[in-house]
């Protein structure tokens, strides 16, 4: 499969949630101990199948001190449980064994992955690309090396060298892992449909866990939610939670939906048990955001000052939140904080996301001008994204630009008109 069909190619929910997708069952290195291990009472093992690998690989390297592959797998599942559970604690332990093993053996394939993936997850892209590329002098054609790479190099705002890359892992081994990728390049430059096709793929492929594959279904829904198809969108969810009962992010998407649809109330639901499930702050920011959006202000107020906890518990797990606070500090916080946050997050990841963000920082602090500069470069690679055009319009709008605003604004609300809850009705008031 060719990365586009015209060389084209998530919002991101996050390029390191898809950069997890492939922890389990990817061919690792030696996945046998080198002798017999007592892995303790069968009745005392947990039921799911990512505990149920801890619990082994903790035993086994418990037995084996010196054995980087056990340390490898043990690191990865670690990786899943935080993807699973929304816990960064779990990034430290992965960490630790990830380390362990690279002193055993530096050039562990498997490990270096392993620690570029969780540099993705804490979202340290450059640290993710320097492992990635260590990897790949090693062993050029092991394919999981390049979605590590790839994931890099599109927060960085690599985006020719990331189309690049995708193309060779397609080449190498087309898979769930490969075919998400390509659907997150081909939407990010605009091609929804392509993208939705190279989801199917992807979900067809399958993947080593239900939940790999329910997570490439959902963003299948997300695209129809982003192209205003709400019956399609609910379709794919309502999948999803047939394959996955419970699965948080079906449950926000069915939120999305609800939103969208003007019930309040479900919509509440949804998000509520989506958050139960996996306390995640933009499950919690939805909620807000959406109880605002109905006047119920003491309620979302509520829920912002629970997302800046959740945050302080991410950077102590390591991960840098710097463009997601700047972002919520923008609509929901303080202006200076906000516009502080963006522009060191800019400098270290220069990416249309973080361009957007910084644009609408900025124009929260009355600067229009520079604003509209950056506003441009996040609409520069043709992302149909509601949101990204609504920071657009609403920036023209306010340096005087009459039909710069309204173009904007109505390629916002012509893609999907109730993409927000808050702020599609003050899209649609802007442009009258």
């Amino acid at each position: 499969m060719t990365l586009a069909r015209h060389r084209f190619f998530v919002p991101s929910l996050a390029l390191a949630l898809l950069a997890l997708a492939a922890v389990l069952g990817l061919g690792l290195q030696g996945t046998r101990p080198t002798a017999p291990v007592s892995l303790g009472p069968a009745a005392q093992r947990p039921t799911t199948l990512t505990d149920r690998i801890i619990w082994d690989y903790q035993e086994i390297v418990r037995a084996q001190p010196r054995n980087a592959d056990a340390r490898a797998i043990l690191g990865m599942a670690y990786l899943q449980k935080a993807r699973e559970t929304g816990d960064p604690s779990y990034y430290g332990k992965a960490e630790a064994v990830f380390d362990q093993a690279l002193r055993i053996n530096p050039d562990h394939i498997d490990t270096l992955v392993g620690k570029g993936t969780l540099a993705l997850a804490r979202h340290d892209f450059r640290s993710a690309l320097e492992f990635g590329e260590r990897a790949r002098a090693i062993s050029p054609t092991t394919a999981r090396i390049y979605g590590v790479i790839a994931d890099a190099q599109l927060e960085l705002g690599m985006y020719d060298a990331s189309i690049d890359t995708i193309q060779t892992m397609v080449d190498l081994r087309p898979d769930l892992g490969s075919y998400s990728r390509v659907a997150y390049a081909r939407e990010l430059y605009g091609d929804l449909e392509g993208a939705a096709e190279a989801l199917e793929l992807a979900i067809s492929a399958g993947g080593p866990s239900v939940e790999n594959i329910e997570w490439s279904r959902v963003q299948l829904g997300n695209l129809r939610f982003a192209q205003g198809d709400l019956p399609a969108a609910e379709e794919q969810y309502r999948r999803s939670l047939d394959q996955l009962p419970g699965y948080p992010h079906a449950l926000a998407g069915m939120a999305r939906v609800r939103a969208a649809e003007g019930q309040v109330d479900e919509a509440a639901g949804f998000y509520r048990q989506a958050i139960e499930r996996v306390p995640l702050p933009e499950f919690v920011i939805g909620l807000g955001e959406l109880l605002e959006g109905a006047g119920r202000t003491k309620e979302a107020q509520d829920q912002y000052a629970l997302v800046r906890a959740m945050q302080q518990l991410q950077s102590q797990g390591g991960v840098d939140t710097d463009l997601e606070l700047a972002l919520f500090e923008a609509d929901h916080g303080d202006a200076q904080t906000a516009l502080n946050l963006a522009r060191a997050a800019y400098e270290r990841r220069p990416s249309v996301k973080a361009a957007d963000t910084l644009a609408w920082a900025l124009h929260k602090n009355g600067q229009h001008a520079e604003a509209r500069r950056y506003a441009e470069e996040a609409v520069r690679l043709g992302t149909r994204d509601a949101m990204v055009f609504y920071h657009a319009g609403m920036i023209a709008r306010a340096e005087g630009d009459a039909a710069a605003a309204t173009t904007y604004l109505e390629q916002s609300l012509s893609h999907n008109p109730r993409f927000s809850p808050l702020y599609a009705p003050r899209a649609a008031e802007a442009l009258r």
